[in-house]
């Protein structure tokens, strides 16, 4: 996905520029994107030098992965992004909200197990903290955004 921001129209006003930088790269590291455009224009050429000022200061540095001048026109760059993969899917990106009990298949013992802050179904493994028993969980949320475990072995 590639997003793009043409800075023609505040060209003039520094503090706004800043904060639309910061909104496309929150926007892009938000939506997985791997490239956004930014688009200063030729002019004088100082519009694209506060611009790689500000891509180029600590905070901002750690949150990109590389900027690429454009060779064919260059009035654009490119901010290029890389997304750790193993974090690609929603269940991945879940937020641990609340806390529920389940109840282990083998010895009947009670256990808590975490729930997401997607009302989504998940799907968790773990091993029973008293026997030690290889377990699935399946949670699903009724429309009253009630939580309902289910607990199979996992063998």
């Amino acid at each position: 996905m590639k997003l793009k921001l043409d800075l023609h129209p505040i060209f003039n006003d520094a503090e706004r520029i800043e904060t639309a930088l910061a909104e496309i790269i929150e926007k892009a590291l938000t939506m997985r994107a791997d490239e956004v455009e930014v688009i200063p224009g030729k002019g004088s050429g100082a519009l694209k030098k506060g611009v790689l000022r500000y891509l180029d200061k600590p905070q901002v540095r750690q949150k990109y992965h590389r900027i690429e001048k454009d060779s064919d026109n260059w009035g654009r760059l490119f901010i290029h992004f890389k997304h750790d993969r193993s974090q690609n899917s929603k269940a991945d990106q879940r937020q641990v909200i609340a806390r529920g009990t389940a109840t282990c298949m083998c010895c009947s013992a009670n256990f808590s197990c975490e729930l997401p802050d997607i009302p989504e179904p998940f799907r968790r493994d773990l091993l029973c903290p008293a026997c030690d028993t290889p377990l699935q969980i399946r949670g699903t949320c009724d429309r009253a955004g009630k939580w309902h475990l289910d607990v199979y072995l996992n063998y």
